[in-house]
């Protein structure tokens, strides 16, 4: 399996073009996506159509929920409490501009999403399965690791959140943060699992 994962995207559909073009001239056919598909970024309707144009599987993201959420007057008003002001004005200018079928695609992406590709076991979260905003480090806790892992039951994790990009095996499981696509330079993670042993590749543009 050869597998391209990207998250964070935040709205910025150019730079997530360029990187779906890297992905292509490197001639990689599965793509997954880890969440925060939109965000700071001003893009969100490009960024949603591109996503759903080339099929991408993935799963809703922090960012994706509550724009998703900002339909409903109750809880606008509790994100407007919940969140930074500059999250908030963010949020605001996202869901003003989605139409309203990139809303719905956002609030029905799945928390967490499992795949089989080429017999690998494939799990994918925006944080963690306790929730996406409880993210993994790469230096955290080893035991933090080992609950995910007896959790989600794959042989490689991707997740995304906290935006820096790693790898990390335990007991036999790959995990992998991707990186931000919306970050400069953008990141995304090529997972490579046809030699021994596995192998992950970060591409910065």
């Amino acid at each position: 399996m050869i597998l391209a994962a990207i998250g964070d995207i935040d709205g910025n559909a150019r730079v997530l073009e360029a990187v779906l073009a890297d992905i292509d001239a490197a001639g990689i056919q599965t793509i997954v996506h880890v969440g925060d598909c939109v965000g700071f970024g001003t893009e969100p309707n490009e960024t949603v159509a591109l996503l759903r144009a080339r099929v991408v599987p993935g799963v809703q993201g922090d960012m994706d929920r509550r724009a998703a959420r900002f339909a409903r007057k109750h809880a606008r008003e509790t994100l407007r409490a919940e969140c930074a002001p500059e999250v908030f004005d963010a949020l605001q200018r996202t869901y003003d501009a989605l139409r309203s079928e990139h809303v719905e695609y956002l609030a029905g992406l799945p928390r967490e999403r499992r795949l089989t590709v080429d017999a690998v076991a494939v799990y994918l979260c925006h944080g963690s399965p306790n929730g996406q905003d409880a993210g993994l480090g790469e230096d955290d806790d080893p035991r933090r690791f080992q609950r995910f892992r007896e959790v989600a039951q794959a042989d490689v994790i991707v997740m995304g959140h906290t935006r820096n990009p790693f790898s990390r095996l335990v007991d036999g499981t790959l995990f992998v943060n991707p990186g931000a696509v919306a970050d400069s330079p953008a990141c995304y993670a090529v997972v490579d699992t046809e030699a021994e042993p596995w192998s992950v590749t970060f591409r910065r543009l």
